[in-house]
């Protein structure tokens, strides 16, 4: 026997409208209600931050000890990890405002993400060239290295750009042991070289180069000399193959813009700020380490053009105070909650068959008026 149902000629307006206004009220509800989530490695992100933060404080209070002024208009933070305009281990001229953007302890909980995005575990190597220009990334690129317990093999450029680790005084050199002193870090650099043009601090004056050898002799780490830009790079891929030993190299973080870490102009500009782990268009036409380790297959993290990545992770520009732990989207995301989503869903759906499917639709709204638009239900086999 075939069955038999009803359903109207046409679908009235009203109906069209309502069904519409229950999608477009169920959306604004979906919208408006999100879920927030937490994203992965939420803890070890949290611990990293939270280690960077007290980094911060120690290096602040070892340049208050040193009698060392902090200016606040130029460091509004008074993170003491603001620099001067010039000084004569200055290298290269540098952006106030991104400076002070880089003042933010959740750089570190960043640099985790990258990280672990690659896999990096436990015990495994990781290759690491900075410069004194981004003290802040510095410490949040150490303080992430530490928290996920990994081994990381460092090289540091001594110089500095404008408003950098360029107090002769307090050069990231002293930061680092500061940091060592405080039990912030369990490791130290492996060599220094004086960084600048050339990687061999073209230009400085030699009494920028005297301040530089004495900064060395008070925090004993081998100073890197060499002729060539080319003997310099070599040096440097030397060290890191000879501290990795046997075991392979699972990432690369460069911080700043170090020639030859990044492989002079060109190479700073082929590489994207965050996490590259292909090699980019032309590559084979650059030297330095960042595209050595990239053609290699080994994933670089760049930590440079700090407003982008802050942009990214939703962190302040500029913040005019020292930002908390445990800000920004790196940490949580906002999704859509699913069981609100699934309601309105079974709504619409209800509705569409109430004023499709079946004719109650049609006698709730014909009964309210008389307007017989949709003319009379007919019969259907």
């Amino acid at each position: 026997m075939k069955k038999i149902y009803w359903r109207p000629r046409a679908i009235s307006r009203p109906a069209l409208a309502l069904i519409a206004l229950i999608s477009l009220g169920g959306m604004c509800l979906v919208e408006h209600w999100p879920a927030v989530q937490q994203r992965p490695f939420y803890d070890e992100k949290l611990a990293a931050a939270a280690r960077a933060a007290q980094g911060m404080e120690q290096i602040c209070y070892a340049r208050l000890r040193a009698s060392i002024p902090i200016d606040a208009e130029n460091d509004p933070t008074e993170s003491g990890l603001i620099g001067v305009r010039m000084s004569p281990v200055t290298t290269l001229v540098g952006d106030l405002n991104a400076k002070q953007t880089s003042i933010n302890p959740n750089f570190a909980a960043v640099v985790v993400d990258m990280l672990k995005r690659v896999g990096v575990k436990e015990n495994d190597v990781v290759a690491v060239g900075c410069s004194g220009s981004f003290p802040a990334l510095n410490l949040a690129a150490y303080a992430a290295l530490e928290t996920l317990k990994v081994k990381p093999i460092v090289i540091l450029s001594a110089g500095a750009s404008q408003f950098g680790a360029n107090l002769p005084e307090l050069l990231w050199l002293d930061m680092e042991r500061i940091l060592n002193e405080a039990g912030i870090i369990s490791f130290h650099s492996v060599a220094v070289s004086y960084g600048g043009q050339g990687d061999r601090a073209e230009g400085m004056s030699q009494e920028g180069k005297k301040l530089i050898d004495a900064a060395v002799r008070r925090n004993p780490v081998p100073l890197l000399k060499a002729d060539t830009y080319e003997r310099s790079l070599e040096q440097r891929m030397e060290l890191y193959r000879k501290h990795a030993g046997h075991k392979p190299i699972r990432a690369y973080i460069n911080v700043g813009a170090g020639t030859v870490s990044v492989g002079r102009a060109m190479g700073k500009r082929m590489f994207r700020p965050g996490l590259n782990l292909r090699p980019p268009a032309r590559v084979r036409h650059v030297d330095g380490v960042m595209p050595r380790f990239i053609r290699q297959g080994v994933p670089v993290i760049h930590l440079d053009e700090v407003r982008t990545l802050a942009e990214k992770y939703d962190l302040p520009l500029a913040p005019t105070s020292l930002p908390e732990v445990g800000q920004g989207t790196i940490y949580v995301g906002r999704t859509y909650h699913k069981g609100l989503a699934g309601g309105v869903l079974a709504g619409i759906l209800a509705a569409l068959y109430l004023f499709i499917r079946s004719d109650i639709g049609f006698r709730l709204l014909r009964a309210g008026s008389r307007r017989k638009e949709a003319g009379h239900p007919e019969p259907m086999v």
